[in-house]
This record gives C-alpha cells, sequence and structure tokens, in this order.
C-alpha cells in the first residue's frame, strides 16, 4: 500500500497528478507551518508576455505562527482577476474551456477543489483527505511514519527532493519503504512561441492537448520502480 502526502497548492502543476495515480491515498497537509514564497497560494501560467504568477493574497501577519488551514484570504477581487487572466491567455487553446476556478470560500476549501477539479477531467480517483481531517500529528519524518501506521502503508512516495533530508534507514526499520518522484515535465505543443517552459499549472496542458494527453504526460514523467507489485487504477 503506496501512501503520499504534500502540501496544498494552488492549480498545480502535473506532478502532483503524477503522485496522485502512483499512490493509493494522498494526504495533503494542512496542519503544518505555511511557508511564504512556496506554490501553497501560486502557480505559473505561460502568456504572451512570458510566465505570469498567478497569486492568492493572504493575510500574512503572524504568519509564522500559523498553518496553512489557518491561513485567511485578503478580500479584494484577485478571483475574478485570475479567472480573466486564464481566459484571456488560453480561450484560442485547442481544448480550451471555462475555468472552474472558485475563490471565494476559506482558504483550504479553495485549495482542494483547484486540485480535485482537474481530477475529474483526468479520471484520477486516488483518494484524497487532509492531515487535519484524520487527526495524526507530528514533525518532519515522524509525521510521514505517523501517517504511514495510520493507513498500514508499507511505502511512501516523497518527492525528488525528499533525499535531501530523508533518512532511509529509519524508514525501513519502521517497515516502511521510501521511494522518490523523479518527475521530468514532457515537452508538449504550448501558446505564444518561445520555448518549452516546464512546471506550469496542469491547466496549460489540459487547454493546449486535452485530458487524454494530458494523462499520458502524466503518467511518462515518473513511473514506479519494476519491482512495486500494485494494482492498476
Amino acid at each position: 500500500m503506496i501512501l503520499s502526502a504534500t502540501q496544498p497548492c494552488y492549480l498545480p502543476w502535473m506532478g502532483l497528478y503524477n503522485k496522485l495515480i502512483n499512490c493509493d491515498v494522498m494526504v495533503f497537509l494542512d496542519d503544518v507551518q505555511f511557508e511564504k514564497g512556496s506554490y501553497t497560494n501560486r502557480t505559473k501560467i505561460k502568456t504572451r508576455k512570458g510566465e505570469k504568477w498567478l497569486t492568492i493574497p493572504l493575510k500574512t501577519k503572524g504568519y509564522k505562527d500559523k498553518t496553512i488551514r489557518q491561513m485567511e484570504q485578503v478580500e479584494d477581487d484577485h478571483g475574478y482577476q485570475h479567472a480573466m487572466d486564464i481566459f484571456n491567455n488560453y480561450r484560442y487553446a485547442p481544448y480550451f474551456r471555462k475555468p472552474n476556478v472558485v475563490l471565494n470560500w476559506d482558504f483550504m476549501s479553495v485549495l482542494m477543489h483547484n486540485i480535485t477539479t482537474p481530477c475529474v477531467d483526468l479520471g484520477i480517483r486516488t483518494p484524497i483527505t487532509s492531515q487535519s481531517y484524520i487527526g495524526i500529528k507530528g514533525t518532519k519524518q515522524d509525521l510521514i511514519i505517523n501517517l504511514c501506521k495510520h493507513y498500514n502503508a508499507d511505502a511512501f512516495l516523497f518527492g525528488a527532493k525528499g533525499r535531501d533530508y530523508v533518512d532511509v534507514e529509519y524508514f525501513k526499520s519502521q517497515g516502511i519503504e521510501p521511494m522518490f518522484q523523479d518527475f521530468e515535465c514532457i515537452e508538449y505543443p504550448q501558446q505564444w512561441g518561445g520555448g518549452f517552459v516546464p512546471g506550469l499549472s496542469v491547466v496549460d496542458a489540459l487547454f493546449n492537448c486535452g485530458p487524454e494527453k494530458t494523462l499520458d504526460l502524466i503518467k511518462g514523467g515518473y513511473e514506479l520502480p519494476k519491482n512495486i507489485d500494485r494494482r492498476e487504477q
């Protein structure tokens, strides 16, 4: 049983959806400290003027003492502006459709909606939950160990940067096999010329390539080790 977990992020890149298709349960870590400047409240799209950040403005006073789910949005018209930015830059893309971007709820609901909506288009049905919902606590590696024990998981899928901090032998001593996702964005047709820009929001691929091709791109970016015996989703 493969578990994965990550901090929730706004309109994520394809790498997050690759994690989803390669795990049996995904836990979003909403009870960890919010990191300013991370992808939690922002994403990138490609425009006629180049790359552009779409950022959900947050009330950051005292943010170092707040978890992600405790963060609050600034009340302004950023939701409308994001929808217009997406519409204006993708309306001529081959598979464009009106974006289902919601930003007038509480922050965590906004993140979860904008993560799970592309799952419907892509046909990804991996169970998703949040750390706060299941009530698992811990810090750093022990948090992951506790999550794995909660789900009786015998493997955990980290991102590639997990190699920088994971004590592999410690995990194995707990009966958990750590795996590391070396996801690479496969080049696909993008609008507005210039070189290929990797790491954009998944909506870029969905609008340019359609759901079927986007799912192929997601699957092709990383595959589980051959020795992993896992049922097909």
